[in-house]
């Protein structure tokens, strides 16, 4: 390592020195300079003084009589005089009558009595009334020349600053020499440090002696052989140590690289119960940003998260985390933290879009760089799954209970006392009408259920005249006594469709039974195919109308959830599922069900499916 000169201690003292020096003579300079400026500005005062009198005495005479040619016959005279720049006279009006050494015409400067050699050119400027008797004749102004003073000036500054320059280097000199001698051993141990700091750690020993330096060279070899034994034991530590760091390297990529691709959500604390880090999947999960809450404390981290859920109030914070964990843990083993934490079932369910229901867990840790880590797994799918089975199983209890009861109830009637024949028969007939409800009631169940599980699995698929269909629905189809087989309307060339024939069929029965079913007093059913769209975008309807009880479009929105009735007075017999099958068997044919419905007016049904071509 490379020292410039004015960083060793020699170079600081020599610097030192010579910066008190040069401040000494630089007081000593400018002090004569001061000193100079003002003997030759009292010099200045006093020849004015001596001029002003005697030239004001003179020109009394002349400017009372108005004889402006004596005034400057006498000013030309003065003018002369060594010192004087110009001279000018001015009447009591203030015109000037006569001038010498003064451009005619250009107006007089101003006077200052203050004396300044910063003046261009340098001149002392001084004006004096004439008076006669008390009386103003006029002002007398003459400027004194300082320019000789400004070359005294010069000259004292020219030889003081050779006069301090000779200084300087003499001095430096000196004390260049003398600061050598004592740091010369000094010198000797900053190389060898230096020797040592480029890693020649076994240098050739310094000079000892007894005084302060010498004893300072002793420890330094002291030192320098202590270093080199340190260092090779160093070098086998940091061996061991980089073997070490490779394999902790490749245990914190893998760590990484779990904590990246696993689904699940993690936020990990420091010892301070600060957030330390946080996965992808959490920010996935939240929606939140690394920048909102790396740094945040547990308590800030907690209100955070719990603003963020659709009810604040069911998120548990950090705090009563814990106060569970150590109840279900009194030993506080930090292993048995997570299976008590889902016995607990903590859900959590966000706000935004999807409502994501989150499952928490919390593990204590007491590694001295993370002291607890909270972990997130996504349920929603899960909670969303448990919420519909209760609600069907619900919902299917209480459908078949309906027609139990009655079934039940009529059958003790019959065995606990006699009825007539005509009696008998009616009670059968309740019963049998109640029998076929929860056929029809576990039919739709099971066709639901197998919809559910096979997803379109046993459907087989082929090109059907979506016409020909139609026709063979209402063929087949018991019109309701009282009423009129359904106007059919189908246009004169095929329109095929790809579908599995008997489940379309299914669906077109359905809406065809409900049409009949809300339509109590007779009103017109019409059934007709539909072509639309271009050829690339054709598709084919199957509508269904009514003129009956019809929809409100609230109860249009719902009329395809499970075991949801237009009709909740029970007079119109339904158990809530067929729209429901109709939905899930278009939607695995890849088309949709379209409602328009007016409240009193009726309510026409159409399933669009995509067009196909002919069958070869």
């Amino acid at each position: 390592m490379h020292f410039t000169p004015w960083r060793t201690v020699r170079g600081r003292l020599v610097l030192a020195a010579l910066l008190v020096e040069l401040v000494m003579l630089a007081i000593l300079v400018g002090n004569s300079l001061r000193l100079l400026h003002e003997a030759m500005g009292e010099q200045a005062r006093e020849q004015a003084e001596q001029i002003a009198p005697v030239l004001s005495a003179a020109l009394v005479a002349p400017l009372a009589q108005y004889d402006y040619a004596t005034v400057q016959a006498i000013l030309n005279e003065s003018q002369a005089i060594r010192g004087i720049d110009y001279l000018a006279v001015t009447d009591s009006a203030g015109t000037i009558v006569a001038t010498s050494g003064w451009p005619s015409g250009k107006p007089l400067p101003p006077v200052d009595a203050r004396f300044s050699l910063d003046d261009n050119p340098p001149r002392y400027d001084l004006a004096l009334p004439i008076k006669l008797a008390g009386q103003s004749l006029g002002t007398l102004q003459f400027g004194l020349d300082l320019k000789r003073i400004l070359i005294a000036r010069k000259n004292l500054l020219t030889q003081g600053v050779l006069i301090a320059i000779s200084e300087l280097l003499l001095s430096a000199g000196l004390l260049t020499l003398l600061g050598l001698l004592i740091t010369r051993q000094l010198s000797l141990l900053t190389a060898a440090s230096l020797n040592v700091a480029q890693g020649q750690l076994t240098p050739a020993p310094v000079p000892e002696g007894l005084d302060d330096v010498g004893r300072l060279g002793a420890a330094f070899n002291v030192m320098s052989r202590a270093i080199a034994e340190r260092v090779e034991q160093l070098t086998r530590a940091n061996e061991e140590t980089a073997r070490i760091a490779a394999s902790l390297q490749d245990r914190t990529e893998q760590l990484n690289a779990i904590f990246d691709l696993s689904p699940d959500g993690f936020v990990s604390f420091d010892a301070q119960s600060h957030v330390k880090y946080a996965n992808p999947a959490f920010f996935r999960m939240t929606g939140l940003e690394s920048t909102e809450i790396i740094g945040l404390d547990e308590v800030i981290f907690s209100a955070r998260l719990a603003k963020g859920c659709l009810d604040p109030g069911a998120f548990p914070n950090l705090a009563e985390l814990k106060s569970e964990l150590a109840a279900s843990n009194p030993l506080g083993r930090g292993e048995s933290s997570l299976p008590a934490m889902k016995r607990q079932r903590q859900l959590i369910e966000l706000a935004g879009p999807g409502n994501h229901v989150l499952e928490l867990g919390l593990r204590l840790s007491t590694a001295e760089t993370v002291s607890q880590i909270l972990y997130f797994r996504e349920v929603t799918h899960e909670t969303e799954v448990d919420r519909m089975k209760s609600e069907f199983l619900s919902h299917a209890a209480h459908e078949l209970r309906t027609p139990m009861a009655s079934i039940f109830g009529y059958a003790e009637m019959m065995m606990a006392q006699r009825f007539s024949e005509d009696e008998q028969e009616e009670f059968l007939g309740i019963i049998h009408r109640q029998c076929g409800l929860m056929i029809a009631i576990i039919n739709e169940l099971l066709d639901l259920a197998r919809i559910d599980d096979r997803r379109g699995k046993d459907f087989k698929f082929s090109s059907i005249d979506a016409s020909q269909l139609v026709r063979e629905v209402i063929a087949d189809f018991g019109v309701p006594a009282g009423q009129q087989t359904a106007v059919l309307d189908t246009p004169a060339q095929a329109c095929w469709v790809r579908a599995d024939a008997s489940k379309l069929m299914q669906a077109v029965r359905n809406i065809l039974s409900n049409a009949y079913k809300y339509s109590p007093g007779g009103g017109v059913v019409s059934i007709s195919v539909i072509n639309a769209g271009s050829d690339s975008q054709a598709s084919v309807g199957i509508r269904v109308t009514d003129h009956g009880l019809g929809m409100t479009s609230e109860q249009a929105a719902r009329i395809c959830e499970r075991f949801y009735r237009v009709d909740t007075s029970g007079n119109i017999p339904g158990t809530g599922l067929g729209m429901s099958i109709v939905k899930e068997i278009m939607e695995l044919h890849g088309g949709q069900v379209e409602i328009q419905s007016q409240l009193g007016a009726g309510t026409s049904v159409t399933l669009r499916l995509t067009a196909a071509s002919a069958p070869v």
